[in-house]
């Protein structure tokens, strides 16, 4: 009697799914001002098969890939210090013609069921990027803030599904920053010796900061002969400014360009003894406004 054996291998019977590492980092990012975006890739593979290479049932054995999936968690980034924690606005993942998108702004969408084609059995690359409005870092305090994004992949085709995971980090750094905005010219005559004009400072997480003056000449002198003062504040709260001296500290704006306002105040004044028996003529000087962190 003969009898045959027939052994009939499903492509769809196991299936294989892996990250190219167990732990990716981004290179450091120091913030500089606007909305920061990072981009990170990452490699995987998903395929039909018991496992990468190219043994028997292997992925290698089958050549064959298979659908994915991809599901992310902990989108927050956390300061070294007690400084409060900075959410990721958008995150979305990239590979060949798929793009997912895993966060925007307070929604996580379920992706576990969104099926993504590697294009290939074998190892592909894809990227994630990582977005932060520039909103959620003014006011902040500077620091070094770091976010472990953690990605879970699972094939879609096995009996038993087969999952792995990856950390992804990234690291941002958020300096001491200060910015002075919104000085412009200050026209006097013989019949108005004083003038004014309001300006902001804005400081990260609103810190203290000084203001130094200085004229042309660091003398404040108007064309070297007529001579001037010059005081600055806030609040309605004045001081008159030394040439080249620090004054005292003022508090910073935690919104750049003061959220289209002002939070200081500059005034020169020309005492009237300056004029007396001046020629006719135009008497100007120009002067560097240096704010501080304090």
């Amino acid at each position: 009697m003969l009898v045959v054996l027939a052994l009939t291998l499903s492509s769809t019977a196991s299936a294989f799914f892996v990250f190219g590492q167990q732990q990716y980092i981004a290179p450091p990012f120091t913030w500089t001002g606007g909305d920061v975006t990072i981009d990170l890739p990452v490699q995987l593979q998903s395929c039909n098969g018991t496992s990468v290479g190219s043994g028997f049932l292997s992925c290698g054995w089958f050549k064959q890939l298979e659908t994915y999936t991809i599901e992310a968690s902990d989108f927050d980034f956390i300061a070294s210090g007690s400084a409060s924690s900075i959410a990721m606005s958008k995150v979305t993942f990239q590979q060949g013609v798929n793009s997912l998108l895993i966060k925007d702004g307070g929604t996580v969408p379920d992706t576990s069921a969104t099926f993504l084609n590697p294009g290939n059995w074998q190892q592909v690359t894809g990227n994630v990027s990582v977005k932060i409005n520039a909103l959620d870092l003014q006011g902040q305090p500077p620091g070094n803030y770091q976010a472990v994004l953690k990605l879970k992949g699972m094939e879609s085709g096995g009996w038993i599904p087969y999952t792995d995971n990856s950390d992804l980090i990234f690291d941002l750094k958020i300096p001491d920053r200060i910015q002075v905005s919104g000085l412009k010219d200050i026209a006097l005559n013989d019949q108005a010796l004083q003038g004014s004009m309001d300006f902001c400072v804005y400081t990260q997480s609103g810190s203290n900061f000084t203001v130094r003056a200085t004229g042309l000449d660091t003398d404040f002198l108007l064309s070297g002969q007529v001579g001037y003062q010059l005081r600055v504040g806030q609040g309605g709260i004045m001081e008159t400014l030394s040439p080249g001296v620090d004054g005292q500290p003022w508090s910073g704006s935690t919104q750049q360009y003061c959220d289209g306002a002002s939070n200081m105040n500059l005034e020169v004044t020309v005492p009237s003894s300056e004029i007396s028996g001046l020629l006719p003529g135009v008497y100007k000087d120009t002067v560097t406004v240096t704010v501080s962190v304090h």
